[in-house]
């Protein structure tokens, strides 16, 4: 009976034995698969967010270059029409005599306050700069078509 008993019992811590082992074995298998499938998540998504966190800080610092006045806005220039003389709608010349005004920068002139050649020939350099950029028509264009100068012989040949 003693070694019937022995026998079974053995059996027994065989059968524990083996099953731990197959726990063990399965156990150490999974935790390195876990273990590896995670970590590539956990980079993936760490790429993820260091991208995310480097384009916040872009937009955010962006912002703060707004709210300290990284726009720069521009006033309105204005005209001395002193200096080049005041006309009105009655007074007006047809600006288009002159090469290099159309009708559409006719009616740009006009709504700034030009109407006359007597006023384009009065003006001075910095005239021409602040009417560039109030009609925003191309740069160097009045000086290079020589608006000042051919206001001066249109007045002079009305003159006569």
């Amino acid at each position: 009976m003693i070694l019937f008993l022995t026998t079974k019992t053995s059996h027994l811590l065989e059968f524990f034995f083996w099953m731990l082992g197959s726990f063990l074995i399965g156990y150490i298998f999974s935790w390195f698969y876990f273990k590896n499938k995670y970590k590539s998540e956990l980079n993936e998504n760490s790429e993820t967010i260091t991208e995310l966190r480097n384009e916040m800080q872009s937009t955010i610092r962006a912002k703060k270059t707004v709210e300290r006045g990284g726009i720069e806005i521009k006033q309105p220039k204005e005209l001395d029409f002193n200096k080049i003389g005041i006309a009105t709608e009655k007074d007006k010349n047809d600006l288009t005599q002159i090469k290099g005004i159309g009708g559409f920068i006719e009616t740009k002139l006009n709504s700034i306050g030009i109407y006359t050649y007597k006023q384009i020939n009065n003006l001075t350099n910095e005239d021409i700069i602040t009417i560039t950029d109030l009609i925003q028509f191309f740069p160097g264009r009045i000086v290079r078509d020589n608006w000042k100068g051919q206001a001066k012989d249109l007045l002079n040949s009305k003159g006569k």
